[in-house]
C-alpha cells in the first residue's frame, strides 16, 4: 500500500521524534491511556448499574397507567374490590413483593405473587412459562400457574442454583416451605433475581392473607394517569398514594443519584489528570523542537504546514493513548463488577453480577478526549514559537521564548479563582452540587495558570554559586516558563490526591466519632435470618428480667414515603425521651423542651432539612397505613451517616399509647451491670432464646465490631478513590520524570561543556537530581495548597449539596507529609533512573552542535 506523500512525509518527522526521544513519547502515551481507562471504567460501571435498574422498573411495572402503592408496608386487599369498581379502570392487577429468605442463598429473593388472569393485560412479561426441564412439576390435570407449590424462576436466579435442582424451600416465620420449579420467566430483565408464583398461593404460604403490596392500573380508553389521579386521589390518601411507573422509576433513580454524580465526577478528575499531564508534556515537546520546526521553514515549509504538522503528532499520541485507554478501562470494569459488583460495594444495586457493554458511542467519545487533550497541548506553544522571527527560532533557548505566554497567565489564573469563588454560592441541581464542582474545576485551571508566578517567587537566582544546589537554583530559575508548563501536570495530579484524601478522611473519622456516639451500649443483638423478621415481645421481656440486666432496648423501623418524586424516609420507633434525646442522638444545632400540644415529639435526621425544609420547633403529620395520622413535632436534627435519604426517630411508647402503632422490633441493645461481663450477658441470653423460634438467629455484636465492620464497609464503598489516588501519584511521577528527562536531554551541549571543564557525569546527573528536588518541591506545595482548598470545597459544599449530611474537617497531616516526602523522593529518584545512562562522555561530538 502506497502512501500519499504528505501523509508519508508526516509518520516520517513522527518517526524521527520518535527515535529521538522514545521514552517521553512512550510516557505521555501511557498517561492519556490511564485517565482515559480510569475514567471509561467508571463510567461502564455506573452506567450498567443505572440500566439493570431502569430494566428492573420497565419489567416491574409492564403496561400499567396507574400504580397504588402503600404508605410504609402492605395494602389492605379489600382495596382492590374499590379500584376495579371504578368506571374508569379497565383492569387491577394485585401484586405481592416481598423479600423471602430462601434456604441455600445468603440474602433473601424477591418473591412476586401474580394474579395470572389481570397480569395477562398489565404485566405479561412477568407470567412463567413451561418448562421442559423439571422434574415433570407440572402434574397432569393441574395448571403451574394457578398451582398452590408451583413457582417460576428467572434466568438470573436459574443460573445460581445447581443444574440438578428443581425446587426452592422458603423459610417463614420458622416454617419452611417447598416449592417445585415449573417453569421459568424467560422476560425478566437482566441480573433480576425473582420468583414469581400465584398470588394466592403467596398470601397462604407466606403470611400475607388478606394484603398485598401494591395494585397496578391499565385506564380505559381516552382516561389519563393525571386525570385519575386528580378525581381519586384524595379518596384513596389514607391508604396510599397513586403513581405513574415513571415517578416511581425517577424517585428510584434518585437513591443513587448523588452516589452515580459522584461517580462520575471521579471519572472527570482521571480524565483531567491524564489529560494536564499530557497537555504540559505536548507543551514541552513542541517548544524543544522549536529549532527542528526553524530549520523546515527555511527550507520553505509553510507555518500552517508545520502547525498541521505538530497536529498530526499529537493526535496520534493521543489516539494510541485513547486506544489503549478504552481497553484498559473496559478490562477494569469488567473486574470491579465481577469482584464488587455494579455498585461498587455502595449496595444499592439488588443484582447479579454480569458482563460490561461496549457502547460504540461512548467508547469513541473516551477515546476522543485523548485526542483532543494532545492536540490543545500541542497547538498553543506551536502558535507561540511561530510567532517570532525566523533566525531567532534557530537560536538556543527558543523553548523559553515559545512559553512567553506564561509569563502572563496568572492574570488569567485570577479570573479563575475569582470565578471559582463566585460558583460557590450557585445552589445544587437537585442532589447534584453544580456550583462546587464548577469551583473545582476552574480552581484547578486558575490554580495551574498561576504557577509561572509561584516558580518566580520561590525559585530566585542566587547571588554567588558557591555549591550543586545553587547551579541548579540558577538553572531553574532562568527557565520559569518551561518550569511552570512542566510541572502543570504534576501540580493537577497532586491537588486532586490532596482533595480527596483529606475528603475521605476526614468523612471516615467522622463516621467513626458519629459510631462511637451512636452505639453506648455495650452489646447490641440483631436476627441473622429474614425468616423471623421481629423479636417476640415474650422473647424481648425475658430479657429484661434476665439477672444482671441493668437496661434494655428494643427497636423496629419501616419506610415511608413523604414525597413521591423523592426516595422513601426511615421511620425509627425507639425507647427515646425528651430529656434522653441528646444522650441517645447526636444532635446538631438547636434544640426544643416541648413538643406542640397534641403532636408526638420527633426528631429528624440532617437529609430531612434539606429535602424537606424541617428544623426545630417544624410540625410534620405522618401518613401511616391503615389511614393512620400522627402529628409530630420537630424536636431536633441530629446527625446520621447510614440513610442518606433522610430518618425520623419517633417515642416507641407513645407511638404506641396514643396511635396504636407498633413497629416490628428487628435490633436490640442490652446493657449489663457492671459486674457482668458481655461474654456472661450473651451466653444468658442464648440460654433465653433456647425455647422461643428465634433459637440460634440472633448475632450479637460488641459496638467495637459494629464500628470495624462498618468502616471496612466505607473502605470498600471508597475503593474506587483510593484507586484514583494511586493513579493520579503514578501519573505524577510519569510527569516529573517526562518533563525533567526531556528538559535534561535538551541540555546535553550545556552537560558537555559542564564535562570539559572537568565535571563528571555522576556530578551533572547529581546536578539535575538537585533540579528535580527543588522543583518537585515547588510542586508539591502548589499542590498541597490547591488540594487544601478543594478538599474544604468537597467537605463543605460538595458533601453537604450531595449526601445532605455534614462532616467534621480532620486534616491527616501525617499522611500528607509522606505523601508530599513520597512525591518529592520519587520524583528525584525517577529522573535520576531515567538519565542515568543518557549522560555520556562524548564531548566533542556533543560540541560540536550549533550554539548560535
Amino acid at each position: 500500500m502506497v502512501l500519499p506523500p504528505s501523509l508519508a512525509l508526516k509518520l516520517q518527522l513522527f518517526a524521527g521524534a520518535l527515535r529521538d526521544q522514545p521514552v517521553k513519547w512512550l510516557i505521555a502515551t501511557i498517561s492519556i491511556a490511564v485517565g482515559v481507562g480510569l475514567g471509561f471504567a467508571v463510567h461502564l460501571i455506573h452506567k450498567q448499574a443505572l440500566d439493570q435498574f431502569n430494566n428492573g422498573v420497565r419489567q416491574f411495572s409492564g403496561q400499567a397507567d396507574l400504580q397504588l402503592l402503600p404508605h410504609s408496608a402492605l395494602l389492605p386487599e379489600h382495596t382492590l374490590e374499590r379500584l376495579a369498581a371504578l368506571p374508569e379502570v379497565a383492569v387491577a392487577s394485585p401484586v405481592i413483593d416481598i423479600n423471602i429468605a430462601v434456604q441455600g442463598f445468603d440474602k433473601p429473593v424477591r418473591w412476586l405473587g401474580l394474579d395470572v388472569f389481570t397480569a395477562a393485560a398489565v404485566t405479561p412479561n412477568l407470567i412463567g412459562q413451561n418448562s421442559d426441564e423439571t422434574n415433570d412439576a407440572a402434574q397432569q390435570g393441574e395448571i403451574p400457574l394457578l398451582g398452590t407449590t408451583y413457582v417460576f424462576v428467572s434466568p438470573a436466579l436459574k443460573e445460581l442454583m445447581p443444574s440438578e435442582q428443581y425446587t426452592l424451600t422458603t423459610q417463614h416465620n420458622n416454617r419452611s416451605q417447598a416449592w417445585e420449579i415449573a417453569g421459568t420467566v424467560p422476560a425478566a430483565g437482566s441480573g433480576q433475581i425473582l420468583a414469581v408464583a400465584d398470588i394466592a398461593a403467596v398470601q397462604w404460604r407466606l403470611g400475607t392473607l388478606g394484603q398485598i403490596s401494591r395494585i397496578d392500573l391499565k385506564l380505559q380508553e381516552g382516561v389519563t394517569p393525571a386525570s385519575f389521579q386528580r378525581q381519586y386521589g384524595d379518596e384513596f390518601a389514607e391508604l396510599g398514594r397513586l403513581e405513574t411507573p415513571s415517578e416511581q422509576g425517577t424517585r428510584g433513580a434518585s437513591v443513587s443519584q448523588a452516589y452515580r454524580a459522584n461517580l462520575s465526577i471521579l471519572a472527570m478528575v482521571a480524565l483531567l489528570t491524564g489529560g494536564f499531564l499530557t497537555f504540559s508534556t505536548q507543551m514541552l515537546a513542541v517548544a524543544q523542537r522549536s529549532r527542528q520546526w526553524a530549520l523546515l521553514a527555511a527550507l520553505g515549509a509553510r507555518s500552517g504546514a508545520l502547525r498541521i504538522q505538530v497536529l498530526f503528532e499529537s493526535m496520534c499520541c493521543g489516539l494510541v493513548g485513547g486506544v489503549l485507554g478504552v481497553g484498559l478501562g473496559w478490562g477494569l470494569s469488567l473486574a470491579v463488577v465481577r469482584y464488587l459488583g455494579v455498585d461498587l460495594g455502595a449496595g444499592y444495586f439488588q443484582t447479579t453480577q454480569g458482563t460490561v457493554a461496549l457502547p460504540l458511542l461512548d467508547t469513541l467519545l473516551f477515546a476522543g478526549f485523548g485526542v483532543v487533550a494532545t492536540l490543545l497541548g500541542g497547538l498553543s506553544p506551536a502558535l507561540q514559537t511561530g510567532q517570532m522571527a525566523l533566525h531567532q527560532r534557530l537560536r538556543a533557548g527558543t523553548e523559553e521564548a515559545g512559553l512567553q505566554f506564561a509569563n502572563k497567565a496568572h492574570w488569567v489564573g485570577l479570573l479563575l479563582c475569582g470565578v471559582a469563588a463566585v460558583c460557590l454560592f450557585i445552589p445544587p441541581y437537585g442532589n447534584i452540587p453544580v456550583g462546587g464542582y464548577l469551583a473545582v474545576a476552574f480552581g484547578l485551571f486558575g490554580g495551574i495558570a498561576m504557577i509561572g508566578v509561584v516558580v518566580r517567587a520561590l525559585i530566585r537566582p542566587p547571588t554567588q554559586l558557591r555549591e550543586v544546589a545553587d547551579l541548579a537554583k540558577s538553572r531553574l530559575a532562568s527557565t520559569p516558563n518551561l518550569l511552570a508548563v512542566g510541572l502543570s501536570g504534576v501540580v493537577a495530579s497532586f491537588a486532586l490526591v490532596v482533595a480527596m484524601h483529606v475528603m475521605i478522611y476526614s468523612f471516615r473519622h467522622s463516621l467513626d466519632q458519629w459510631l462511637t456516639q451512636v452505639l453506648p451500649a455495650p452489646l447490641y443483638v440483631k436476627l441473622n435470618n429474614a425468616s423471623i423478621p421481629v423479636f417476640p415481645d415474650a422473647f424481648q421481656k425475658k430479657v429484661a428480667e434476665l439477672p444482671g440486666v441493668d437496661l434494655v432496648e428494643f427497636w423496629g423501623q419501616q419506610a415511608i414515603v413523604l414525597d413521591p418524586k423523592r426516595p422513601a424516609v426511615e421511620l425509627i420507633a425507639r425507647p427515646i425521651s425528651v430529656q434522653a434525646a441528646a444522650q441517645r442522638l447526636p444532635m446538631t444545632g438547636n434544640t426544643i423542651d416541648e413538643p406542640k400540644v397534641g403532636t408526638l415529639p420527633v426528631w429528624v435526621s440532617e437529609p430531612m432539612t434539606d429535602l424537606y425544609g424541617l428544623q426545630a420547633g417544624s410540625t410534620l403529620e405522618l401518613q401511616l397505613d391503615q389511614g393512620v395520622r400522627v402529628p409530630t413535632t420537630v424536636m431536633g436534627v441530629w446527625r446520621d451517616y447510614t440513610r442518606q435519604h433522610g430518618a425520623i426517630v419517633l417515642p416507641k411508647a407513645e407511638l404506641l399509647e396514643q396511635f396504636n402503632v407498633q413497629f416490628k422490633d428487628t435490633q436490640g441493645a442490652i446493657w449489663p451491670q457492671q459486674n457482668i461481663p458481655v461474654k456472661d450477658m450473651v451466653a444468658r441470653i442464648k440460654q433465653a432464646a433456647n425455647t422461643s423460634p428465634i433459637a440460634e438467629k440472633i448475632d450479637f455484636a460488641e459496638p467495637g465490631e459494629i464500628r470495624q465492620l462498618s468502616l471496612d464497609i466505607f473502605d470498600r464503598s471508597f475503593a474506587v478513590t483510593y484507586l484514583l489516588e494511586i493513579a493520579a501519584v503514578v501519573i505524577g511521577l510519569f510527569g516529573v520524570g517526562t518533563t525533567f528527562s526531556a528538559m535534561a536531554l535538551q541540555r546535553k551541549r550545556e552537560f558537555a561543556l559542564l564535562g570539559a571543564m572537568g565535571a563528571s557525569p555522576r556530578w551533572v546527573l547529581k546536578l539535575i537530581a538537585r533540579e528535580a528536588l527543588i522543583a518537585s518541591l515547588v510542586a508539591a506545595l502548589v499542590g498541597l495548597t490547591i488540594g487544601l482548598a478543594f478538599a474544604a470545597i468537597l467537605i463543605f459544599v460538595v458533601n453537604p449539596q450531595s449526601f445532605h449530611w455534614t462532616m467534621e474537617w480532620f486534616t491527616p497531616w501525617r499522611d500528607l507529609c509522606l505523601m508530599v516526602s513520597v512525591l518529592v523522593a520519587m520524583s528525584t529518584a525517577t529522573v535520576t533512573l531515567a538519565l542515568r545512562d543518557k549522560l555520556g562522555t562524548r564531548l566533542v561530538e556533543q560540541l560540536k552542535e550549533d550554539w548560535a
